[in-house]
């Protein structure tokens, strides 16, 4: 702990002094300002003053050649690591390399074009950073799955391969946020003011990292499962056991992401008994549609180990908690 003795001036004011090592590294000297902001009852940020505007960070990508798929994952990884203002550019670009950079934009959220030529186009994150929130994120996600799961259900209890497909779509905007939440959390790992918005320790931001994985996976899993299930012909007995898993996945997805985002001392241990019930009834429901469909091919096969994978991975949020519990 770097402890700092506090002083006082006249008026009461008071002071302390900066790390002389902090201060070199960041050019203060006599004379210069800072900028001092309350995080929270207890928490002050203090940086040079120049630093506290809005000034964006930017990052440039040179496209030359038939690199594009190249610039399109710098593009990507500028975004991610969280650049604000992103130029791709250095030769003109046809209607095609156009199209799969706009379609690349499509699945970041946040970036807008502002600039745009024959040679370059200029993209910036127009997202405010107080308005985007880690745990807000993870809740859309995890209502976006619990939704992919219903309609799952519903569209094989009703033989509608329209509502399957649909099913399949969303995993677009699972994907979009799932970007989003990686951009957060690799800013927060980059720029300590930006940890201290969001109020992450190192074990949360790494927390939230697998969960980010975890979910885009489960997301990946569901469109999938839809994709597979739709060119299938699946009995009614068969559909209602399905839907027996989907119904309880989503209560486990539920539970899990509760138990994540509260991360409560005590009040969990019913949670994870109701985990641990819920999983074996899915593994026992998933016994019973193998045995209906043992001679019906391969395509229930992968349907059952898709749906063994959610629930496994469901299992593993709920073991972060546990996890972030015996570290603090």
């Amino acid at each position: 702990m770097n402890a700092r003795k506090v002083l006082e001036m006249g008026g009461g004011t008071l002071l302390i002094s900066l790390p002389k090592a902090w201060a070199k590294k960041n050019g203060v000297k006599k004379g210069a300002t800072l900028s001092v902001d309350e995080l929270s009852g207890r928490r002050l940020i203090v940086k040079p003053i120049e630093e506290s505007g809005d000034k964006p960070r930017e990052f440039s990508i040179e496209y030359v050649g038939d690199g594009i798929r190249q610039a399109l994952n710098e593009l990507t990884g500028a975004y991610l690591v969280g650049y604000d203002v992103i130029r791709v550019g250095g030769k003109v670009m046809g209607r095609e390399e156009r199209a799969l950079l706009k379609e690349t934009l499509g699945r970041l959220i946040g970036l807008e074009i502002m600039e745009e030529d024959s040679k370059h186009i200029t993209v910036q994150f127009l997202l405010e950073s107080s308005a985007i929130d880690p745990e807000r994120i993870v809740r859309r996600l995890s209502g976006i799955l619990e939704g992919m799961m219903k309609d799952t259900a519903e569209a094989l209890m009703k033989d509608d391969r329209k509502l399957l497909s649909l099913v399949a779509e969303r995993d677009d905007e699972v994907d979009r946020l799932y970007f989003l939440l990686v951009r957060i959390i690799r800013s927060a790992t980059l720029h300590a003011e930006v940890a201290e918005m969001y109020r992450l320790g190192a074990v949360d931001m790494l927390d939230f990292r697998v969960l980010a994985s975890f979910l885009e996976g489960v997301g990946d899993a569901l469109a999938g499962l839809s994709k597979n299930l739709s060119g299938a012909k699946v009995r009614k007995a068969v559909a209602q056991n399905y839907s027996k898993v989907l119904m309880m996945l989503i209560e486990m997805d539920d539970l899990a992401t509760r138990a994540f985002l509260t991360r409560r001392a005590g009040g969990t241990a019913e949670s994870y008994s109701r985990l641990g019930e819920l999983s074996a009834n899915v593994g026992a429901t998933l016994a019973r549609i193998a045995e209906l469909t043992g001679a019906e091919g391969h395509v229930h096969v992968e349907a059952l180990g898709t749906l063994d994978r959610v629930g496994k991975t469901l299992v593993d949020i709920s073991d972060l908690v546990s996890t972030t519990r015996l570290v603090t």
